[in-house]
């Protein structure tokens, strides 16, 4: 990495970590998910609709509520990681780093 460029890192980090707290603060309607039924029961599957419904409860189950909010989670943890990284090499100065 050249000299010139050291700073870029650091404000790709700060910007993601930016970006994320702004995600987790913004939760669009149609990324929300519908709350799930407390167990699906699937003896009474009868038609299409019945596993369509079944299908959705157990898929929502497992999936965050707002995915912006999990995706603004990822983002900050990425940018926090980015900054603590190059920040640390920078205390090192060792340019023999493989990643």
């Amino acid at each position: 990495m050249s000299r010139k460029a050291d700073h870029t890192p650091f404000l790709i980090g700060l910007g993601l970590i930016g970006l994320g707290l702004a995600a987790r603060r913004v939760e669009p309607d149609a990324l929300r998910l519908p709350e799930p039924a407390e167990r699906p029961d699937l003896r009474n599957i009868r038609s299409g609709k019945d596993a369509a419904r079944a299908a959705r409860d157990g898929i929502a189950g497992f999936v965050p509520r707002n995915l912006t909010k999990s995706l603004g989670r990822t983002m900050i943890l990425m940018g926090a990681a980015l900054v603590a990284i190059r920040a640390l090499d920078e205390l090192v100065e060792d340019d023999t780093a493989d990643y």
